[in-house]
């Protein structure tokens, strides 16, 4: 007896771990139940992360201290546990006023030294009232204190410009194989705004060996007079050449070559310029350079209350007709959601698409994680749709970023609520499904899905005799069990809290959302 009774609970244990390893489910080894919050600060957003080699992460942002309404540039780092690395900056945080005058100023994008050194990208206001932002990069030294031999002791804050009243802001961070910076982002005086690039030497002082000074201005034109660019991502090519990516004319791609001394590209496009023009539902969010240098283009569609929507584009400017519908993917997260813009995007080995961003329904809003194959469909072997909803235990959560680690785990960082608190999630990504389970996994129709109080089984898919139904939670864990047969296949769900589900009946599964 004591033999099976060991048996079995090997058995339940092994079952709880399998379960928690499914594709989209929550890393239960990663903060409590998969899931990290931090509100050490007054107010933390988090708009960026990077891995470290040794799976640590780091997170950047903005954070406001005391009673103070402005930011500063935020940081902080996580075991790959989730648990707070108390040896980096002050007991795993740091924070830095940019401007030194208590102006607004933030982190938007973090990038990782060979060495171990850690850069962030932002803007640094200039005046109290906000109307003239400059870039601004500071380093880091491994231990989250300042690299006070970088820039004026370890800034780097500049403007694209001379000009009064200018909003410049780095949105992306790349490094060349010589140690030298590039940025990249927006440079806004009224009534244009420009694509922005510099360069900085390995000392954070601009390399004049760059466009004469170390910064160049792009502008795809929209008139005479106006040009609405904005620079997203930057990509350095194996000849050194830059390619940058972002939008123009309010949503349309647009993208750009760059010679190694900043100089356009003339054998690129038109004057080393190439734009789409996009639907004029489309709203932008986000850009991608992929590795065949063909491009990703994420947004939202503004009909039927807004579905997320992603764009491919190939190398040579088209719409790749093999992705998706026509070259567009687009999703609603569920029939009577809301869902906003791809903010972030990011690949895996395999070449798989994953997207963060925010839906609302039923009242509650959430990070969402969508999952496509290559080809632009829904990857159904993760989270059983290629969708995931999180929720932080709070109506207004804002995903910002995503980001596959090195173990092939997908992380989802950003905050909710107001005063904002920072929050992260980590996904499994392995699949553990034989063959005969991924084929079947699709056979058990549950509706209506997403639900509020009850969720009915099809009859042709029970049998007479009583079946267990189980009902597990994201990591594996068993909330509910009931038994169903032909004649009785409702179940009853009002006493579950609003969340992501996942139904079992004889070894299928589907996932069933909670309102």
């Amino acid at each position: 007896m004591t033999k099976k009774i060991t048996f079995l609970s090997i058995l339940m244990i092994c079952f709880g771990y399998f379960q928690a390893q499914v594709p989209g489910t929550l890393d239960s080894t990663f903060g409590i139940s998969g899931k990290i919050t931090s509100n050490h600060f007054s107010t933390q957003m988090i708009f960026d992360t990077a891995t470290q080699p040794d799976g640590k992460i780091i997170a950047v942002g903005a954070a406001t201290v005391g009673s103070s309404n402005n930011n500063t540039f935020y940081a902080v780092r996580f075991n790959a546990n989730g648990a707070i690395d108390t040896t980096f900056g002050s007991n795993g945080y740091f924070n830095l006023d940019m401007s030194g005058l208590g102006y607004n100023n933030f982190a938007r994008t973090v990038e990782l030294q060979p060495d171990g050194k850690i850069i962030l990208g932002g803007a640094v206001a200039q005046y109290i009232n906000g109307d003239n932002y400059y870039f601004g990069v500071l380093r880091l030294n491994g231990n989250g204190t300042v690299d006070t031999t970088f820039g004026n002791q370890g800034k780097s804050i500049f403007s694209m410009s001379s000009s009064s009243s200018t909003i410049n802001q780095i949105k992306d961070i790349a490094l060349q194989a010589d140690g030298k910076i590039i940025v990249a982002g927006t440079y806004y005086n009224s009534p244009s705004t420009d694509f922005a690039v510099a360069r900085l030497n390995t000392d954070g002082s601009l390399d004049s060996d760059f466009s004469n000074d170390g910064k160049v201005l792009i502008g795809f034109t929209y008139n005479s007079n106006i040009n609405y660019d904005e620079a997203y991502r930057i990509k350095i090519l194996n000849d050194s050449r830059i390619l940058i990516g972002g939008k123009t004319y309010f949503n349309d791609g647009a993208w750009c070559m760059l010679l190694p001394d900043g100089s356009m590209d003339s054998s690129f496009g038109t004057g080393g310029k190439k734009t789409f023009t996009t639907d004029n539902s489309f709203n932008f969010g986000t850009f991608y350079f992929l590795p065949d240098n063909s491009m990703l283009i994420g947004g939202y569609f503004s009909g039927n209350n807004g579905d997320a929507a992603l764009y491919k584009i190939s190398s040579n400017g088209t719409l790749d007709m093999t992705f998706g519908n026509n070259g567009k993917a687009i999703v609603d997260l569920d029939n009577s959601s809301s869902d906003g813009i791809i903010a972030d995007l990011d690949i895996d080995s395999t070449g798989k698409i994953y997207a963060v961003g925010q839906t609302s329904t039923g009242g509650i809003s959430y990070f969402y994680l969508l999952n496509f194959n290559s080809n632009g469909t829904l990857n159904t072997d993760f989270s059983y749709d290629g969708k995931v909803l999180a929720n932080f235990g709070a109506n207004s959560n804002y995903g910002n970023s995503v980001s596959v680690q090195p173990n092939g785990k997908v992380l989802l960082a950003g905050y909710y609520n107001y005063p904002y608190t920072a929050a992260l999630a980590r996904f499994n990504n392995q699949p553990y499904l034989s063959t005969t389970e991924v084929s079947e996994k699709n056979t058990l129709t549950i509706y209506p899905n997403p639900t509020t109080d009850f969720f009915m089984i099809s009859k042709s898919e029970i049998a007479d005799i009583n079946q267990k139904a189980e009902i597990t939670d994201e990591v594996g864990r068993i909330i509910k069990t009931v038994f169903i047969n032909a004649d009785h296949t409702r179940v009853e769900v009002s006493d579950l809290n609003p969340g992501v589900y996942y139904v079992n009946v004889n070894k299928v599964t589907k996932k069933l959302i909670v309102k």
